[in-house]
């Protein structure tokens, strides 16, 4: 049979309800933390969360908008009760998903949890495949906020992947209780519409999609900027490309970067809006990483309420992702997103081995004539206006994040006149 009969055959039998996601949520991309690259399958328990809760109010997050606490794979028991419901692995739950639910909002956070589209997820637990409806009822009952459904163990035929998300999608809006849907998927076709399969794209299914495989390192980190840079136009109020949660540099977790490396992967997560789901140790934090988490100035681009993805407006990097085997190219970009009072967040990026001298025609590059005040947001420094920018940047992923402000938006302020220094 052609592959267009086969197509159009399966787009009949698996179309996507027209019905759309009926949550009202993220409309700014979601704050918060993951626990998989913290404690992975070994240590998911009630008494692990809570600590981490406790921690969270304690490092203030929640007052910059950290609100979900999610709980990734292994948190069930192996089957499900005689009712088909899932079960929280009874010795580290004792008091059951929703007395550990009740605690969180006690606390003012939300409380995510974990499945998948197939029948078992990454770590072989049960996965919600054929029981969509039960579960999305059973998270409802416990207080659940927050769904990430993994796509391990499932086809990667884009009409039945669509056809499934859609599935749980519907399933959590019959519950009536608003619960934040995170596909997870790895993969950039999840976020545009495809008219064949009648699929509206990633906002009509979820808040969030995953655009690409899991950050684990600087490479998968790159790989997964190249392949968000050219989605842009997918990501909204509503609904977000998602590259994967943020790799600190705090020892004791099974992924992470170095310091300058996971700084530069937060300040390129707040341009192109992305979620900000802290996958470091969270009980251990270093101060450098808590620094960076707690950047109100960054955070403030990422909430921006207009709501538009940064996109490279000047990039000397191939095209492509770097194979497994393979090394991050000697290259640069320069980001930029505008944001709703007229100011534009601009990261430049290195990712050459050596440190770089760096220019920026605010113009040219920018497309803003006349000149501008520039604020570091790291150094917390701003410069005399200007219509350029010039910096050395660190290597092997070094960067700067600035906000440009066209004069005519603000008074003069006084100005901290200050050497413009390497990051």
């Amino acid at each position: 049979m052609p592959r267009s009969c086969l197509i159009h055959l399966l787009s009949c039998a698996l179309i996507v309800s027209v019905a759309g996601l009926d949550n009202g949520l993220g409309r700014t991309p979601q704050m918060g933390y993951n626990t998989w690259n913290d404690f992975l399958c070994t240590g998911i328990s009630s008494a692990n969360i809570r600590a981490v809760v406790d921690k969270m109010l304690e490092l203030g997050l929640n007052r910059l908008g950290y609100e979900y606490v999610n709980i990734d794979d292994c948190w069930s028991e192996k089957k499900r009760d005689k009712d088909g419901r899932l079960v929280p692995i009874r010795s580290q739950f004792p008091e059951g998903m929703k007395g550990l639910a009740d605690y969180v909002h006690s606390k003012g956070f939300k409380l995510g949890i974990y499945t998948d589209r197939g029948d078992l997820t990454c770590q072989d637990y049960p996965g919600s495949k054929g029981y969509e409806r039960i579960d999305a009822a059973t998270f409802a009952d416990w207080g659940i906020d927050y769904l990430k459904d993994d796509s391990c163990h499932a086809t990667e035929m884009h009409a039945y992947a669509f056809h499934q998300y859609t599935l749980m999608r519907d399933a959590l809006n019959a519950t009536g209780r608003h619960i934040f849907f995170s596909l997870c998927g790895w993969n950039p076709w999840y976020a545009p519409p495809d008219k064949e399969l009648h699929y509206d794209g990633g906002a009509s299914v979820g808040n969030s999609w995953r655009i690409a495989q899991d950050c684990y390192d600087w490479r998968t980190t790159f790989n997964a900027i190249q392949v968000n840079a050219r989605l842009a136009a997918y990501a909204g109020p509503g609904g977000w490309n998602d590259p994967d949660m943020l790799l600190g540099s705090s020892p004791g977790v099974a992924n992470w970067l170095r310091p300058h490396q996971s700084r530069t992967q937060f300040s390129l997560w707040c341009v192109m809006a992305a979620p900000l789901l802290i996958g470091s140790k969270m009980l251990n934090l270093t101060a450098f990483d808590l620094e960076t988490y707690t950047n109100a100035d960054a955070i403030s681009v990422n909430q921006d309420p207009l709501g538009i993805q940064g996109r490279p407006v000047v990039d000397t990097c191939p095209e492509g992702e770097v194979p497994e085997k393979g090394t991050v190219p000697s290259c640069h970009q320069v980001w930029t997103k505008p944001l709703h009072n007229g100011s534009t967040a601009v990261v430049i990026v290195n990712f050459s081995p050596e440190p770089k001298y760096m220019h920026i025609d605010f113009a040219t590059d920018l497309g803003i004539d006349g000149k501008a005040f520039v604020r570091d947001l790291w150094l917390k420094h701003r410069f005399p206006p200007t219509n350029s920018f010039a910096t050395q940047v660190l290597g092997d992923g070094g960067s700067v994040m600035l906000l440009i402000t066209p004069l005519e938006l603000l008074p003069s302020p006084s100005v901290d006149t200050v050497e413009q220094k390497t990051q």
